[in-house]
């Protein structure tokens, strides 16, 4: 008989939230990404469009370019996103909390709550407006706060580092007060 989790917990997507969140590197990508690919594919779409002759012409393939990004980019973000929330669930036990995330790569992870040194609870302005938060289990290789994740934008990264991210959670304060005293009770035996 297998044993049955006292919890499972799953992140919930929220398209607003997505759209918000990734709004920064959205424009970072639009202009950082955008420039040097504008000069590879204006060339194609100018000699669709003929040769220029007014000063719109001239910037019509930039504008095009910039606004294809500009769309594109966000678009990706939440599919990706929404199919990594849909994949991901936290089983926690009475010992460990275990995690499964991902939709092209599955990872998983398990973290002992003897080895967690810190619990933290973070619900940002975004999170807080949809209702949810995020708890933060660290053990002592990951010091108190997630470290950087490449991942993270695409609702990735639960298993990222020697850490665990229970992401995007509704009712996370529960979530972080049933951890906090597993994790408290596990360093006690």
């Amino acid at each position: 008989m297998t044993e049955k989790p006292l919890a499972i917990y799953r992140p919930v997507f929220v398209l607003w939230v997505a759209l918000l969140h990734q709004l920064p590197w959205q424009l970072f990508f639009t202009f950082a990404v955008g420039v040097p690919l504008i000069d590879i594919f204006a060339k194609p779409v100018r000699s669709l469009l003929g040769k220029p002759t007014t000063l719109w012409d001239v910037f019509l393939p930039y504008i095009i370019m910039f606004c294809l990004i500009f769309i594109l980019y966000p678009i990706v973000v939440c599919i990706a996103r929404a199919m990594n929330y849909r994949t991901t669930v936290y089983r926690v036990y009475a010992d460990r909390l275990e995690i499964e995330e991902g939709f092209l790569t599955i990872h998983a992870k398990r973290l002992m709550f003897r080895d967690v040194r810190e619990v933290s609870l973070r619900r940002g302005v975004l999170q807080r407006g949809a209702g949810l938060g995020s708890v933060y289990l660290a053990t002592q290789a990951t010091g108190n706060s997630p470290s950087w994740n490449p991942y993270a934008q695409f609702g990735m990264g639960s298993t990222f580092g020697s850490g665990a991210l229970i992401r995007d959670i509704p009712e996370a304060g529960e979530a972080y007060e049933r951890l906090r005293g597993l994790m408290d009770a596990a360093r006690r035996d």
